[in-house]
């Protein structure tokens, strides 16, 4: 039984006439609003109405992040160093007394761990219910279903397991894979809304099925928009399809901090489609045949009535070096689109379960040089002065301009794009897929 669903695009909803910034986002759209804060992930917005936005990010153009990297570098000089050189010479800074960036901290014996083919539920699932005010919790081990209904136990076993099971495999991983978010009162939620009115009045797009927010790691989903009843049931196909999105979305909720923002969506979505090509058994993801899973998924009519992402055995690829720096919000057609993710696909399965026999050894230099440049990063910019101030901030945007096409030389284990390309396709090929990459076929 295969999962896989991809994931939608989080909208950048246009509105009329504000007082305040004008924004833009990757397409071009525009709101004017006014700036309140930012986090890493996500900038939050006031508009006219006096309603609060968050908007990630990845959304917003190269001029409103210019405008966000400004912004962040005044508040840098509005704050007092925490030390001042007393001979009026530049202090090498060593980060001492600092607090780690975030996520960075993964212990050495981590990245050596062997890739599992397998994750597995320790005990059977027993959900706890309570009734708390207007809304109903369903509990496992880590995580809390918190609905405005009450659901029948297939749709929160549904739920909460595909959530258990993305927890456990990617916490296995040896990529350094954890949630970057804190719990709420010790559980990670997932909040459903039954009816697509209420979905609607609660701020999300109509007939839209799910919304992750990924300043906040928040998921929320519509069960009528699964074709599911109020209750969480329905036929076997949506409960494959809901399970799915589960996947997807709390793999990204595990990818940390500096992987979401420094790596395109080859990688994020490529991973979080990969991880949900297992094969899902009640208690466990089994990844033994997974290579098989991503081509039919790929070739086939899938068993929930999606169109098949190729109609033929001969695909033809991108250049590479052209996929990992190409966003889905860059990509306007919704075929265009659906391409692209299954060329990530491609490419994921090939860098964590083909190249050099599933070791994934280019996948972890490349993240580990990730995570351990986040860690040397100082939490804040100080300086003495205002010079001092000016070359800190050079020297570290020209450093993460630079660290994503490093990490990526790494994935790809230092070679020619020509060679990865060939090396790819011939991988795939023993599996019976056959990929022509551009300038291909004159060779």
């Amino acid at each position: 039984m295969k999962r896989f669903l991809f994931s939608g695009l989080l909208t950048f909803a246009a509105v009329g006439q504000l007082c305040g910034r004008t924004w833009t986002d990757v397409k071009g759209r525009k709101i004017v609003a006014e700036y309140v804060s930012q986090s890493a992930d996500a900038v939050i917005l006031k508009l006219k109405s006096g309603k609060e936005v968050t908007v990630p990010i990845k959304n917003l153009s190269r001029e409103d992040l210019s405008y966000l990297i400004d912004l962040d570098i005044e508040e840098a000089k509005k704050s007092p160093p925490k030390e001042t050189p007393g001979d009026d010479k530049m202090k090498e800074d060593k980060g001492d007394g600092e607090k780690p960036a975030e996520d960075a901290g993964v212990p050495a014996a981590e990245w050596t761990k062997p890739i599992l083919r397998q994750a597995v539920l320790a005990a059977p699932l027993e959900p706890q219910s309570e009734k708390k005010g207007d809304f109903n919790h369903y509990s496992s081990g880590n995580f809390r279903i918190v609905a405005d209904s009450r659901l029948k136990s297939k749709g929160i076993e549904t739920i909460l397991e595909a959530c258990e099971l993305t927890w456990i495999y990617c916490g296995s991983l040896p990529f350094g894979m954890k949630s970057r978010y804190e719990p709420v009162n010790g559980k990670y939620e997932v909040h459903t809304i039954a009816k697509d009115e209420d979905w609607v009045e609660a701020g999300y797009q109509e007939k839209t099925r799910s919304n992750y927010d990924p300043a906040t790691g928040k998921i929320n989903i519509c069960l009528e928009n699964f074709g599911l009843s109020s209750g969480g049931s329905g036929g076997e196909d949506r409960m494959r399809s809901l399970a799915g999105q589960m996947i997807l979305h709390f793999t990204g909720a595990m990818m940390p901090q500096v992987y979401d923002r420094n790596l395109t969506d080859w990688f994020k979505e490529g991973l979080a489609n990969l991880i949900n090509c297992a094969i899902y058994e009640k208690s466990s993801f089994d990844y033994k045949e997974v290579i098989e899973e991503a081509k039919d998924l790929l070739l086939e009519k899938s068993r929930s009535g999606a169109k098949p992402l190729f109609n033929k055995k001969e695909i033809e690829m991108p250049h590479i070096s052209d996929l990992i720096i190409t966003s889905t919000n860059g990509v306007a057609d919704e075929d265009a689109r659906r391409r692209f993710l299954g060329h990530s696909l491609i490419v994921m399965t090939y860098l964590v379960y083909l190249d050099e026999e599933g070791k994934a050894t280019g996948m972890r230099d490349g993240l580990r040089y990730l995570a351990d440049f986040q860690k040397n990063l100082p939490e804040r910019i100080t300086a003495a002065n205002q010079e001092e101030l000016d070359q800190k901030v050079a020297e570290l945007k020209k450093k993460q301009k630079e660290m994503g096409d490093h990490a990526t030389q790494k994935f790809f284990r230092e070679r020619p794009w020509a060679e990865v390309e060939a090396d790819i396709a011939k991988h795939w090929k023993l599996h019976g897929m056959n990929l022509v990459f551009p300038g291909a076929k004159e060779e």
